[in-house]
C-alpha cells in the first residue's frame, strides 16, 4: 500500500486554520509573480504525486507553482514531535528539493507560528536547501 504523508499531516490541511494558512501561501505566490499555482486541498488543481515505490510512499507537495520555465515546490511546515514522522517529513522535503533543483526552481518552506526553530533545525540537520519563510512575515 502507498502512503500519503504522516496522519498528522494529512488530518491538519483539513482544518479551517490550514485553509487560512494555505491562501495566505497562495497570495504570496501570486504576488511574487509564480504562475500555474496547484495546491493540495479544496479549490485547487492538485500538484502530481512523487512515488518512491521502494519505500513504498507516495509524497504530495502542498503547493506547486512556476516562475518562468523554473518549477517551485512549496511547503506548509506542521510541527510533529514524532521522529518517525519526522523522518517522513525530511525525505519528502529532500525529494523536493532535488526535483526542484533538476527544474531550475527551489524548495520553499512556510512556517507558521511555533515552528520556526523546528522548520530550521530539521534543514540543517539533514542538509536540506530551501527558502524558508515565516508566515508571520507575509501575513497582510
Amino acid at each position: 500500500m502507498i502512503n500519503n504523508c504522516p496522519i498528522m499531516l494529512y488530518t491538519r490541511k483539513n482544518t479551517q486554520d490550514y485553509t487560512s494558512l494555505a491562501e495566505q501561501v497562495i497570495l504570496y505566490a501570486e504576488k511574487r509573480g509564480f504562475e500555474e499555482i496547484k495546491a493540495d486541498f479544496d479549490g485547487y488543481d492538485k500538484p502530481a504525486s512523487l512515488n518512491m515505490l521502494q519505500q513504498q510512499i507516495k509524497l504530495t507537495p502542498d503547493f506547486t507553482a512556476k516562475r518562468g520555465n523554473n518549477k517551485h515546490y512549496f511547503e506548509l511546515v506542521v510541527k510533529n514531535e514524532e521522529r518517525e514522522d519526522q523522518l517522513k517529513l525530511v525525505s519528502k522535503w529532500k525529494a523536493l528539493e532535488m526535483i526542484a533543483g533538476m527544474k531550475g526552481g527551489r524548495l520553499h518552506l512556510f512556517v507558521p507560528r511555533g515552528s520556526y526553530k523546528f522548520a530550521t533545525d530539521l534543514v540543517r540537520e539533514h542538509g536540506i536547501e530551501a527558502r524558508i519563510t515565516k508566515l508571520s512575515d507575509i501575513q497582510n
